[in-house]
């Protein structure tokens, strides 16, 4: 939220306070600004002129020679601007004049010609033309014809003004609007404003030609007045300059005073032209099926059900609370405007515009609650000002609906000063907090014990007696808060016992290269379906966007979509790990809660950074394979890896990862087709349920001292059924030298089918390592050890040694 200084201290004596002292005084009291801009951006002795003459250079064909009168003289001066015409009132930049980026002007020749000076456009002057009109931001910058020759321009521009970007937070809708501020600035600087309460409806006899239907309970407030006599005249440089200040682009006189108004009240209004309107009647009713609006930016909209519409008995006209339509647009050959100041549903508001990709000033205010008590100031305002600026003249008084709606009642909230003195840790007077409230405009009836506050409707947040607490301390001071030391213990017990093990886990990981993420838990069944999780999708009831309405299911798709953004932005590849939580239910809602299950994802993806002694090459299942064994050795667990067949992994290029008889996790590369849909080519993805791994990980991990006798190892090539795995092998060859404690080593490294093996055969390589503590072995126990391991294999899979 932008807010102009000048115009704060037009309702608020500002007296003794610099711009920036004020935001001090707004952040200091929560409303945090983040900037104080000045509008003059180094603006010096530039004057109002008046075009003389204009004649074209005898020695350019761009340039123009002009005779300008500023005030006590006339000058010659050159000018390149294709819109320069005599009679024109235009800001002249005189000899020794400064401009923004500290450019300084002087007297300059242009082929032969002296210039006294420069014409200048917008631009020039520090003023940005995309809050311009188009007429205004191209060429010089042409002025009303009613400012005195030779005055300074900054005054009439409103150039000596300064703007104070504020970063709201969402509860404080009601400091979008210059109505709101003055109330919070009068409350922290503890003086009256003069800012309105109401303004009163026209002066008008008679009903108005208006009528109006609610055929949708989200819109419990409508009000329209007609005016007619509408004369095209523009916008008054005080309002388009005001505009600019607050970054609201000047279009045309009647857009302007609606947005005028809406930054003032911060109610969000809508004219339309009433020759457009049907019967004259105004209905506002959800939209229908199949139903299509041209919106104002010229962009023909499918409607839903969903979304709230202004129609009149023939067609809509306009999306409530989000943009006009353009059959009903204020143009040139507009006579009669229908006014509108309405209430419409925020969240619906809300999801109109998420739904058709639009945002805009009003949408923001609608979303985030307006006051249904400036519903009337509001249209006044606008009456009023259209009146005054544009000729115009209401016909009847407002139209609105309900017609005898009760005022809207303040909030009223028990509050317990003892209470909130505890609350706060500060003994606050009694008389400062009665002060506090009346002064943000509350009204307080003291009782003997407790009191009794009525919170004006403008101020939606406040709501409870802890809203209360906050004002109290917002108004009487941070810094009389004194700060106390934690009596706590500094370090919290462990409120799991998997914590520990999930730090070791974390630890590990990182130390090895891999980089933790943290994303959502929110997702969608879209971005699960390559994944095909088991169960159903846990919806949210109120789900922020459309992508994030579900509870996750797997981890996968957050990492894909890590890996995804990162692949986007030019980084070749990388290794992720999340620790995080998936919801499952067998069935939804008839589940009362879904299983919550800890797990670890991890996601290997695109290239490699290399080194200078390696190539960058794609990651593949053995580094994956070779971070999950060091983990797992790590924490004492001796896995073994069995074939999978997992839907989402590659066939083939998978594996169960099993430690004491169970699977705790499973590792492979991404099955092409979901590789594709996640767009992470040749991924491979490893998943350990931390429960699972926590049953069998040992806090005591033992380490043994290296062998003093050297090792010996025999290589053994094998035929067998291609059916048999390899894992087979391994645990049969340490089964049978279980008694013998020599065996140190077994390990598959080839695998070979083709020429000069059978067929439905394949041919086994295994590495067996031998070596005992004490000694060192012989050939004849090393012979030995092979020729039981080779009959055991033969003896269960018909195993041949290959020749």
């Amino acid at each position: 939220m932008r807010a102009s200084y000048k115009w704060l201290a037009e309702y608020l004596d500002l007296a003794g306070l610099s711009p920036a002292e004020l935001a001090d005084r707004l952040t200091s009291a929560g409303l945090a600004v983040d900037a104080v801009d000045p509008l003059n951006r180094g603006v010096k002795g530039v004057v109002i002129g008046k075009i003389l003459e204009v004649h074209p250079h005898p020695h350019a064909d761009r340039l123009k020679v002009c005779r300008v009168d500023v005030g006590d003289r006339e000058l010659q001066i050159v000018c390149g601007a294709p819109n320069a015409a005599p009679q024109q009132l235009v800001p002249v930049a005189l000899p020794g004049a400064k401009l923004p980026g500290g450019v300084e002007i002087g007297v300059a020749e242009f082929r032969g010609i002296l210039s006294h000076g420069m014409l200048c456009s917008a631009e020039e002057l520090g003023l940005e033309p995309r809050y311009l009109p188009k007429r205004d931001a191209e060429g010089l910058f042409v002025l009303p014809a009613d400012l005195p020759l030779g005055a300074d321009i900054v005054p009439h521009l409103h150039l000596d003004d300064v703007v104070l970007d504020l970063d709201l937070t969402p509860n404080r809708s009601d400091c979008l609007s210059i109505r709101g501020l003055v109330h919070e600035l009068s409350a922290i600087l503890r003086r009256p404003h003069r800012f309105p309460h109401s303004v009163p409806a026209p002066a008008v006899e008679g009903e108005s030609p208006l009528r109006v239907r609610l055929e949708t309970p989200r819109c419990p407030r409508y009000e329209a007045q007609l005016l007619e006599g509408a004369e095209v005249r523009e916008t008054p440089l005080w309002m388009k300059m005001r505009l600019l200040a607050m970054g609201i682009r000047s279009i045309d006189l009647v857009v302007d005073v609606t947005n005028y108004v809406m930054l003032e009240w911060g109610q969000p209004l809508h004219a339309f032209d009433a020759d457009a309107i049907a019967e004259r009647t105004i209905v506002v009713r959800q939209a229908r099926e199949g139903e299509r609006l041209v919106t104002l930016d010229g962009q023909e909209r499918a409607l839903t059900p969903e979304m709230i519409v202004i129609a009149d008995p023939e067609k809509a006209i306009g999306l409530a609370g989000v943009m006009g339509g353009e059959n009903s647009e204020i143009g040139p050959s507009t006579r009669r405007i229908a006014l509108e100041s309405a209430c419409f549903d925020g969240r619906s508001v809300r999801r109109t515009g998420q739904a058709l990709s639009l945002r805009s000033e009003a949408q923001q205010r609608f979303e985030k609650g307006v006051d249904p008590a400036a519903v009337s100031s509001a249209l006044h305002r606008a009456t009023e000002l259209l009146v005054q600026l544009a000729g115009s003249r209401p016909v009847g008084a407002p139209r609105r609906v309900p017609a005898q709606e009760e005022a809207p009642k303040p909030t009223i909230i028990s509050f317990s000063p003892r209470e909130c003195s505890r609350f706060l840790g500060v003994d606050v007077p009694e008389d400062e907090m009665r002060t506090c409230f009346e002064s943000l405009g509350f009204t307080v009836v003291q009782g003997e014990r407790e009191w009794r506050v009525e919170v004006p409707t403008r101020r939606p947040d406040v709501a409870l007696p802890a809203d209360l607490y906050e004002e109290v301390a917002r108004l009487y001071g941070y810094d009389h808060i004194p700060s106390t030391s934690m009596r706590l213990p500094v370090e919290a017990p462990e409120s799991s016992a998997h914590l520990p093990l999930l730090r070791r886990v974390r630890r590990a990981l990182v130390d090895w290269g891999l980089y933790e993420v943290r994303t959502y838990a929110l997702t969608s069944p879209e971005a699960e379906a390559p994944v095909s999780p088991s169960g159903v999708p846990v919806p949210l009831l109120r789900p922020m966007s459309d992508d994030r309405r579900s509870l996750r299911r797997h981890l996968l798709p957050s990492l894909a979509e890590v890996a995804r953004h990162n692949l986007a932005h030019q980084v070749p590849g990388g290794a992720i790990f999340e620790a995080g939580k998936v919801f499952l239910a067998a069935s939804w809602p008839q589940a009362a809660l879904p299983e919550e299950r800890s797990v670890l994802g991890m996601l290997w993806f695109g290239e490699t950074e290399g080194d200078p002694f390696e190539r960058p090459r794609r990651y593949d299942f053995y580094d994956a394979k070779g971070v999950c064994d060091a983990l797992l050795a790590r924490l004492g667990v001796q896995p073994t890896y069995r074939a999978s067949e997992c839907a989402f992994l590659h066939p083939g290029r998978q594996a169960s990862i099993q430690a004491n008889g169970q699977s705790i996790g499973l590792i492979g590369e991404l099955h092409p087709d979901v590789a594709e849909a996640y767009e992470v080519e040749r991924a491979v993805y490893a998943e350990i349920d931390l429960a699972l791994l926590a049953s069998v990980a040992s806090a005591d991990v033992r380490v043994a001292p290296l062998p003093r006798h050297p090792a010996s190892r025999r290589d053994l090539a094998v035929l067998v059924p291609q059916a048999v795995e390899a894992q087979a092998l391994v645990d049969a060859a340490w089964d049978a030298l279980s008694d013998r404690d020599i065996l140190r080593l077994v390990r598959v490294f080839d695998v070979y089918t083709g020429t000069g093996v059978p067929e439905g055969y394949k041919s086994l390589a295994l590495a067996l390592g031998f070596q005992q503590e004490e000694r060192t072995l012989t050939d004849a126990e090393i012979d030995e050890a092979v020729n039981t391991v080779l009959r055991a294999w033969e003896a269960a899979f018909g195993a041949k040694l290959r020749a």
